[in-house]
């Protein structure tokens, strides 16, 4: 719902009127929009300090592969901004800055390893979420499966499951 919800806006190009039925409006953005986004991004929380790395906003779930250039490109990545959370690999370990634009920032540090666990177990769970997203789509509303299916792997960057034939 989250997903659909941030999608609804309104046309500005070309694509079809927003429909006058409650659901075909409500979905509208999330089906017919090209680049579709997840807000939230990916969050991290040191379970010994509990310090929370929150993404800043305009940073979605479709752009959690910039993390992926803090271990294998470049070692640096933003997150957002409000706050600014900062990620920088200094050899085998990652500091996560919580808001860049403090002096007295909190940081979590970790090795890379461990962050690249992370990513791989959140890459996991989306597209578990996914294929579970899927079959509750065929069963709550069939006649959208397929395209919100498709949707939904859009703003999340992954690839679209087959979606199971109507129950």
């Amino acid at each position: 719902m989250r997903i659909a919800d941030y999608n609804g806006v309104d046309p500005e190009d070309d694509s079809p009127p927003r429909p006058a039925d409650p659901l075909g409006a409500f979905l509208h953005g999330l089906l017919t929009m090209e680049d579709v986004l997840s807000p939230g991004g990916l969050r991290v929380t040191d379970t010994a300090t509990g310090i929370t790395l929150v993404p800043g906003c305009c940073n979605g779930l479709e752009e959690r592969h910039d993390w992926l250039e803090v271990l294998d490109g470049d070692g640096g990545g933003y997150f957002g901004h409000d706050p600014s959370p900062l990620a920088e690999r200094l050899g085998d370990s990652v500091r996560l800055t919580v808001d860049a634009e403090r002096d007295d920032s909190p940081v979590i540090e970790l090795s890379a390893a461990e962050l690249r666990h992370l990513l791989a177990g959140a890459e996991r769970d989306l597209a578990d979420f996914l294929g579970v997203a899927a079959d509750w789509a065929t069963q709550h509303l069939p006649n959208h499966a397929t395209s919100l299916t498709a949707a939904l792997a859009r703003a999340l960057d992954l690839p679209a499951p087959v979606v199971p034939s109507k129950p």
